[in-house]
């Protein structure tokens, strides 16, 4: 075991893949990769920052999502852009009222929808910070469609449609992979679902009814 002038403490990597659990073939790949810090000595042999392998540790205990949930996400943001690339959006009567920054902006603010739905279906946020975090999105909706001039009935209209696909979505997986034991329990995530888009809901008109929206 070597330390650096500067008190940093380097271990082989023999120490480095005891510390990790892991093979020192697997550790020497990942610093190949460059997916691992490194640095040779005079004589060729790798050292590892011992700090460097505490944070892959804290990295790799991190809570993961669960694949089904993941897949959820993916279907919806398939629905999503199939419904753009296909044309499908621009048949909607709403739609006509939104400009492409709106568009935009919405869409933005759809990708962040879901990564709340994400960590809400995995347990990994408080509930109340996942509420807060939900009415903020809504004020951002909300405050876009008073800037952009959209009716505030087609901003709920088209937040409706972004909600529908979700449905869809969770509906069609639960028939698919409902038995399944990995999976997510399906009807629990459209109350979780739910949970958070009443709080957007209420947020977005409340926010696009604000007078004090800029013009």
């Amino acid at each position: 075991m070597l330390s650096s002038q500067a008190g940093e403490e380097w271990l082989s990597l023999r120490e480095a893949a005891d510390m990790l659990g892991m093979h020192p073939a697997t550790v020497r790949l990942w610093a190949d990769r460059n997916e691992l810090p490194s640095r040779r000595t005079s004589g060729g042999h790798r050292r590892f920052r011992r700090a460097d392998i505490e944070a892959r540790l804290r990295q790799e205990a991190e809570p993961r999502p669960n694949a089904a949930s993941q897949l959820l996400i993916q279907s919806v943001l398939g629905r999503v852009r199939f419904a753009f690339t296909d044309g499908t959006i621009n048949t909607m009567p709403w739609c006509q009222h939104f400009n492409d920054a709106a568009r935009d902006a919405f869409r933005h603010l759809g990708r962040r929808v879901l990564d709340l739905l994400l960590r809400a279906l995995n347990d990994r946020t408080d509930k109340e910070e996942l509420r807060s975090e939900a009415v903020q999105l809504g004020k951002e909706y909300g405050t876009i469609t008073c800037n952009s001039h959209v009716p505030v009935a087609d901003a709920v209209r088209a937040f409706l449609y972004f909600h529908t696909l979700l449905d869809e979505s969770v509906l069609q997986l639960a028939e698919i992979r409902g038995g399944r034991e990995q999976d997510i329990p399906w009807v629990e995530s459209l109350y979780q679902i739910q949970a958070i888009t009443n709080e957007i809901l209420p947020a977005l008109i409340e926010a696009a009814q604000n007078s004090n929206c800029q013009n």
